[in-house]
Parts: C-alpha cells; structure tokens; sequence
C-alpha cells in the first residue's frame, strides 16, 4: 500500500527542502522570486499557487521607476536609438568602406519612389525571372499584375475547379513555389 502524498512529502522534506510558509512542513519544490527581486522562495504546490497570486512585481517601486520598465518593456529591455541616428550617435559616417555606414541600410534607408521601384524591377535574379516564367509573365512585370495572374493560376489548376481531376496538379504545385518566390522577394503585393 501507497503512503499518502502528504506522508511521502514530508518525508522528502525532511531530507531537501521545506516549504517556507509559516506552519508547513511539507517539501519546498516551486520556486517563486522573493520581494525585491533578491532570490527565492520555495513552497509547496497550495502555497506558491497562493504566493503568485497575492505577488505584484511593482510593489515597492517608485512610480518612475515603474513607468521606465513599461517603457523598457516594449523593445524587450534592449537598446534603441531615434530613427536615423543609428549606433553612430547621429554622426555621419564619411568613409564609405567604413562597415558601420552601411549598417541598416537596407530597411531604414529604403526609396518608396515609383522610380526606385523601377530600379529594383530591373535587377531581378536569375530564380525570380523562372518564377515570372513559371506564370508566363514577361520579366518586367508589375506587382499587381503578378498578383493577378498568380491568382488565376491558382484557380485555373485547382482540383476543385477541375471537377475533382487531379491532372494539372503538378502544375499548381509549380505555381504556388512560384508565388512564394515572388512573395518573399516583395515582387507580388499581398
């Protein structure tokens, strides 16, 4: 026969840790931060579950100390800096083999101009011109144009527009790939 939970907790206490609730002698196995975020308490099962319940991390914290964690808090407690100052401190880097000037440009110092958009539809790689193929397109296609056709496509070679005939599967699978190309390139608006 089983001695009960409690007995065999007990027991296990005696030789580890106890819970440090006042009048409890069973074992300590949960952990919980102490006050002031200094080590730890362990507790039972009941007395943790109440402990966490009854706990608040801010108690003791003046209010600015508590408005700068929250603030902290949205970018994951790392460092940041304002937009277009960079880790230079808003210095410009003038030497252009100086690694930390190209630091970020691609997201930061994006071109949003039709013109730039021009650019970039000019140098495509050597995947995403198979994959324009793959939609019988011509290489200098517009985004909206690839979504409109990758659209079709996925209509068209459907099983489920093909009445259940599963013959032009193959070729949805090569259109799909395609899409994804383009998609993770940016070449087709979602």
């Amino acid at each position: 026969m089983k001695p009960p939970a409690d007995e065999t907790s007990r027991a296990r206490a005696k030789r580890t840790r106890v819970c440090e609730e006042p009048g409890c002698d069973l074992e300590g196995t949960h952990p919980a931060p102490r006050r002031g975020g200094k080590g730890r308490h362990w507790f039972c099962d009941a007395h943790a579950a109440a402990y966490n319940r009854s706990f608040n991390f801010f108690e003791g914290m003046s209010e600015a100390e508590a408005a700068a964690f929250l603030r902290a808090e949205r970018y994951g407690h790392k460092r940041t800096w304002r937009m277009g100052s960079g880790p230079l401190g808003g210095r410009k880097a003038t030497d252009p083999h100086d690694p930390r000037r190209w630091a970020g440009r691609s997201f930061f110092d994006m071109d949003d101009t039709p013109a730039a958009e021009e650019r970039v539809h000019a140098h495509r790689s050597s995947l995403q011109i198979r994959a324009l193929r793959e939609l019988d397109l011509e290489t200098d296609a517009k985004p909206e144009e690839i979504r409109a056709r990758y659209a079709e496509y996925v209509r068209r070679f459907h099983p489920d527009s093909n009445k259940g005939d599963r013959s032009s599967e193959h070729k949805l699978d090569r259109v799909l790939r395609a899409g994804k190309l383009l998609k993770a390139s940016g070449l087709m608006k979602t």
